[in-house]
This record gives C-alpha cells, structure tokens and sequence, in this order.
C-alpha cells in the first residue's frame, strides 16, 4: 500500500536567482515514510513522460496568474489530487515509483544484492508460492477440476500428485 500527500509548499530563497516554490510530498510504502520536495516544472515533466504510454488524471494548469498563498494552496491541493489518482491504478509505473523514490525490492524487505561482493546485504529468503495437494483438486475426486488444470498445476510446480 502506498500513501502519498503534498502536505505544505514552500518558498525557497536562492540567494543571487528568483526564489522558488517547493512543494513537500510525504510518501508512505509498506510502512516506511520519507519526504521529498519537488518542484511544479517536475511534477509536469513527470506528467508529460506518463501521459505518453498511460492514462493519467488531469494535471492542474500550468499557469497561474499569481503568486499569493491562496493559488499556490489550490495548485497544492490539485497536484495532490493528481499524484493520489496515480497510485491508486492497478499497475504503478516504475518512472512514478523511481519519482517518488520508492524501491519496491526494500519497500518489500528485500536488499539488493552487493555488487562488489556478490553477498545479500540482508539474507533472507522466503517462498513465494506454496502448494500443498488438496483432496478436492485430485483428479480421482468427481466435481474437481478437470485433469488438464491438475496435471498442468502439477507439472509447473515440478509436484507429483499422481
């Protein structure tokens, strides 16, 4: 499950250039919490790369007439919106997740494998699928599944149940 909000904005002075507005986003995954401050230009670069190969809410407009907390607060609340509607689809872009940071591999529990060492950084392993024979799904049983959903079941989990 993954939560995202843009909670405030912020101004940043850069001393000699134009200040800026930052916008915090808080990113929950599996429990873990991290904050990111992204730019409006890099919200909608995400936007534009999305939008090429999949199907995306709308983004809030890209011109605002000025300044003042009141828009930044409505363009906060819009890029909010848009970035809630893209984690709530089926299948999450790894350009979405890389935006936000996110590594599915840790988010998960795992690490990644050192490259240097060729060692886990954490050992663990844990099965991912698990199939015990089950008497109802036994071809000899009448109103099981057919054969050829037992047999191929059996011959892709390397198990004989015959």
């Amino acid at each position: 499950m993954i939560d995202v909000s843009i909670p405030q904005f912020k101004q940043i002075e850069a001393g000699d250039e134009k200040a800026y507005t930052v916008f915090v986003i808080e990113v929950c995954a599996a429990g873990r919490r991290h904050t990111l401050e992204k730019r409006y230009s890099e919200l909608h670069a995400l936007h534009r790369e999305l939008k090429k190969s999949h199907l995306t809410p709308e983004f809030p407009p890209k011109r605002v007439r000025n300044w003042n907390p009141k828009v930044l607060e409505q363009r906060r609340r819009g890029l909010e919106t848009y970035l809630q509607g893209l984690i709530h689809q089926d299948i999450l872009p790894k350009i979405l997740l890389d935006f936000l940071e996110i590594n599915m591999a840790t988010q998960l529990g795992y690490e990644e494998i050192d490259g240097i060492s060729g060692e886990r950084n954490k050992a663990s392993h844990q099965p991912v699928l698990c199939f015990s024979p089950d008497s109802f799904l036994h071809p000899s049983q009448k109103g099981g599944l057919p054969d050829i959903v037992v047999v191929g079941v059996s011959q892709a989990l390397d198990l004989n149940l015959q």
